[in-house]
């Protein structure tokens, strides 16, 4: 793997999942296990452009995920089903359209493969390498990130109107990646950033920190 380069994504069928936990349902779903590499050089005062391995740090972050599998031709497994995964693996917004195709293409091909037909569940590990230039965190999320914000923080956050003027026409709540009408009433971060009412209140009833640029709210 090239740690210098591009972002790398592998997905694929993998039997040796704990699948014991996934919850019984009247449908076929998919067991995912995400695997998320953020990879970082070590800032050095030599000049020298080589990469030097040694001086990488790793931090792996993973996640499990159920989502429903129709036994369909194409879109097994939803764009807006990943984006989802995605947003809470925190793989940023701007490099998530290669990584989602990847997922969703192998998705649909494992739901068609003729050995998997009559299975219940089927176990898939998506693994993801993410070169970064930004300080990468020991733990999976910081003690305040990870904190629920409690409900007075929620009510003071600001309701605007979505105005095309300044959003424009198509402009997209992140958390849900479903379109937010002109018109229609949002909640707005500190920071600024615009989200769905109910899809922010749902964000941050597990983690207080802003789903696009990881502001943090104060307690």
């Amino acid at each position: 793997m090239d740690y210098a380069g591009d972002d790398y994504c592998d997905a694929h069928q993998d039997e040796s999942l704990d699948t014991s936990s996934a919850e019984p349902t009247s449908y076929d779903q998919f067991f995912i296990k995400f695997e998320v590499e953020f990879i970082r050089e070590d800032e050095d005062d030599d000049d020298d452009d080589i990469l030097d391995v040694s001086r990488l740090e790793s931090i792996i972050k993973t996640g499990i995920f159920q989502e429903r599998c129709d036994r369909l031709p194409n879109n097994n497994l939803s764009w807006h089903n990943v984006t989802r995964m995605l947003h809470i693996m925190e793989v940023p917004l701007h490099r998530q359209p290669m990584i989602l195709r990847q997922i969703c293409t192998f998705a649909d091909r494992i739901a068609n493969e003729p050995y998997n037909r009559n299975k219940k569940i089927l176990p898939m590990k998506v693994y993801i390498s993410l070169p970064v230039d930004y300080f990468i965190e020991e733990n999976e999320n910081s003690d305040e990130e990870i904190r629920p914000a409690n409900e007075l923080v929620e009510e003071n956050l600001e309701k605007v109107k979505i105005e095309e003027t300044e959003l424009g026409s198509d402009f997209v709540c992140v958390i849900c990646m479903e379109k937010m009408e002109v018109g229609s009433e949002a909640t707005k971060m500190p920071c600024s950033h615009v989200y769905h009412g109910n899809c922010l209140m749902n964000w941050l009833g597990v983690k207080r920190v802003c789903p696009t640029c990881r502001f943090v709210l104060p307690f």
